[in-house]
């Protein structure tokens, strides 16, 4: 079984740089998270995000389908 892992929205870029060149910054990732894109929880000692590595993972190949959609011929 995989471990549930959760990073705050740096964390995130940190791991997946390539989230940056389709233009996500650690802001943009905490607005997904506030919106409910993203699964995770708000640390009550820091108040930031942590969230869920696999929800990050599923968002970002949502939107990675949905750009090569829009290429129309």
């Amino acid at each position: 079984m995989t471990p549930i892992r959760h990073y705050s929205p740096a964390e995130l870029l940190e791991i997946y740089p390539k989230a940056k060149k389709i233009g996500w910054t650690a802001t943009k990732i905490g607005i997904f998270f506030r919106s409910g894109l993203l699964v995770g929880f708000i640390s009550g000692k820091e108040n930031k995000a942590m969230i869920l590595e696999e929800s990050f993972v599923k968002l970002i190949k949502y939107t990675n389908q949905v750009n090569r959609d829009r290429d129309i011929d």
